[in-house]
Order: C-alpha cells, then structure tokens, then sequence
C-alpha cells in the first residue's frame, strides 16, 4: 500500500490468496467454497452487497478462482477484483433454474464434483433475505464437504502493517468525530439529533481532507457514525440499546460509540460522558470503570491467554464491591467485523500474538441509574500493547 492509497493493496491479496492455498494443501482440500462477504473481501478486496441473491467465490488449490453471482454482479467483480478468473452468472433469484443447481453445474465443469471441498456454508448460500433452496451438499453428493471457515479466519486474527494503518486511519477520525458530538450535544438536544448532526460534520471534514484516497467498502448510509444510540441517561444501562425517547438532560450519564469505516476496516472509540456537574454516585461509578480498564491494559502482551485480560478487569471491579454491574466480557477482536474473533472472556484460552486487535471495554451497568463504559481499540505490539484510538479518558475532560 502506498502513501496514497487507502485500502489493502493487490499484493497483499495475493499473499492471502497464497497463504489460503499453502493451508489447502497442507489439508488436501481441493477446492474452498465461501460466501460469507467479509470473508471474500478479505481474500480478494471484493465487495458486495449480500442478498437473497446468492455469491460466491471459488478458491481451487492449484487453478485459477472463480466467481459464481447473479448477472447484475458481474461488471462489479470485473472492475473490483483483478483475482476473478472466471465469472459464471445466473439471471436472478429464485429464477427458472434455481441459482444453486446452476452452481453445482458450474463447479462439476470445474471437474469438482468428487473433490474435498471446504466451505462456510454447506447450503451454498449466505442465506439471507429470506432465501430458500436446495443445499449445495445435496446436489453435489460425490463431493465431501468440509468446515473451511478457519481457513480465512484463522488468517485474520493476526493484522499486517496494512490493517493497522487503516484501523489508525479510522480512530483518527472517530476521535475528530467524537471531538464534534461534544460540542453538539448539549441538555434538551435529541440524541438522535446530535448524533445525525455530528456524523454529517465529520464526515464532511474527512472527505475534504482525503478526497480521492478515501475508500468505503461497506454498505452503510454513512461511513462515519458517532452518537449515542439511545444510551442516554437511564438508558445507558443497557449496553446494547438502540433508541431513547429522551432528550439529554442535565446530570445524564451518556455513553458514546464512533466508528469510521476505512477499506473496511473500523476502530471502535466509547465514552461515559456526564452531563454537567457529575454526582457523588457517578464520580465513583466512573473511577471503578476506568481502573478496571486501566488494570486489562496492563495485563495486555503477547503470550498471555485472552481469558487473563478479562479475569484482570473482572478483580478490579469485584475488589470494588460493583462486580454484580458486569454485563458483558471485556472486550473482543476488532478489523473488518466490529466484533471478531479472538474474545476478551473467561472461556477463550488463545493466545494473545503480536498484531492481534481488540477492543478493550469493561463495563458497569445500573438499572434505573445509568452505564459505565469507555472502549478504546489497542494492538499488541512486541512486548505490550499500544493505543490504536488516542483520546481523553479522564472524568474532567469528558463532561458537557
């Protein structure tokens, strides 16, 4: 990737693909089937929007891949990925001929029909949008089919310099972003409202800034989105909600969320923001969050169990007397997906390497009251970790 380029780079697919193979062969596996769309960007820089139309993307071991999609996918491939060999289509869904018993045609002339052949999905398909059909499986019964979602997936858990670049690209302006909400949120302003209002902004800034080199690759109104997702006051003890009906108010506890989409790639950057003067109540609910994400980072290096930075957030808290306000695990792998593999939890035992990803966000919840969450994004490095997201984190500088 050059200096102004922002996206993964023709040479680094090809290395993938490379690396795809070398695992194929290690196992015997003659073909890998996948659908799945985060794992056929990854491989190959393509993406598309996926449908009930099926798509998918054939890796042979030793031949060239090929693509088999409906037609009006066809000019897309040609121009986004250099990889595609061939591109076999079919008119549309559900069509005359049902687009599955066309796949199974296609890979039989690929002299597949009897081969070892990994998949992500037996069925053939992504399966959403309300799709049916007939499995790949059953129409392919001399061919063995196999698990091949680790093929790719096991690739992805370590990031290249590439990754890391775009994932620095993306907490850059999710920290611009985040810089926006704050001066746009204010008490008796909708959440929603500010959220809209920032994201817009930001966005605007970013484009006039990177023009041309800017990327997105995945399907969003906005590559930009910062807010707080009706995680307002009361509602902000619930990690996950979705909307409020409230307007912020003064002493509400906010938790904000910004991503920027980069080539695919999103850091993740939360805050617990207090409106106002914070209460008694709220200063100590912050300070035992905040040392529970100080005590994870610490333990963060490689070599150490993923269930270790967990288990460190999880004893701050419980010293604290609040481990009853933990609702989730401590934070996850981050890259293409906002939430990946490997997990911040007491039953994943992976080893932490060099170039893994995470989130970092131990959280405390109080029903009734309000949340604690801060989320910063952190790759390993040699010996500990380093901040991929830089931004305040202390209780003085995140108040409205």
């Amino acid at each position: 990737m050059s200096s102004d380029e922002l996206r993964i780079s023709r040479a680094e697919h090809k290395d993938r693909i490379e690396r795809i193979r070398s695992l194929m062969r290690r196992r015997r596996i003659d073909a890998l089937y996948l659908v799945n769309p985060t794992r056929i960007l990854y491989a190959t820089g393509f993406s598309h929007i996926s449908t009930e139309r099926p798509v998918a993307l054939v890796i042979p071991r030793e031949a060239g891949l090929f693509f088999m999609a409906p037609r009006l996918e066809y000019d897309h491939i040609r121009e986004e990925c250099q990889f595609a060999d061939e591109v076999y289509t079919y008119p549309d869904y559900p069509g005359k001929t049902h687009p599955m018993r066309l796949f199974a045609r296609f890979i039989s002339d690929k002299g597949l029909a009897s081969k070892l052949i990994a998949t992500d999905s037996p069925d053939g398909a992504a399966g959403g949008y309300g799709y049916r059909g007939p499995s790949l499986k059953d129409l392919l019964s001399k061919a063995k089919f196999v698990d091949g979602r680790d093929i790719v997936d096991n690739l992805r858990l370590v990031k290249s310099s590439q990754e890391i670049r775009l994932l620095k690209e993306s907490a850059r302006w999710s920290e611009v972003a985040h810089d926006i909400l704050l001066e746009n949120a204010k008490s008796g302003v909708h959440d929603t409202l500010a959220a809209v209002k920032s994201s817009y902004e930001a966005l605007a800034k970013m484009l006039r800034k990177l023009g041309q080199r800017y990327v997105q690759l995945r399907i969003a109104l906005s590559p930009v989105v910062v807010g707080f997702r009706g995680q307002v006051g009361t509602g902000s003890a619930i990690p996950h909600a979705v909307y409020t009906k409230d307007k912020i108010r003064k002493g509400d506890v906010l938790v904000t969320e910004a991503g920027v989409e980069v080539a695919g790639y999103t850091a993740e950057l939360e805050r617990t923001v207090i409106v106002g003067k914070p209460s008694a109540k709220a200063k100590k609910y912050f300070e035992v969050m905040t040392q529970a994400q100080d005590a994870a980072l610490h333990e963060f290096r490689p070599g150490i169990p993923c269930s270790r930075v967990d288990e460190a957030a999880r004893k701050s808290v419980e010293a604290s007397g609040l481990g009853d306000a933990l609702r989730h695990h401590t934070g996850h792998g981050i890259g293409l997906d906002g939430h990946e593999p490997p997990w911040l939890d007491p039953g994943d035992r992976t080893i932490i390497r060099q170039g893994m990803v995470f989130s970092c966000e131990p959280g405390l919840y109080f029903p009734g009251y309000g949340g604690f969450r801060h989320s910063d994004t952190v790759e390993i490095t040699k010996k500990r970790m380093g901040f991929i997201t830089n931004y305040p984190r202390s209780l003085e500088e995140l108040r409205i």
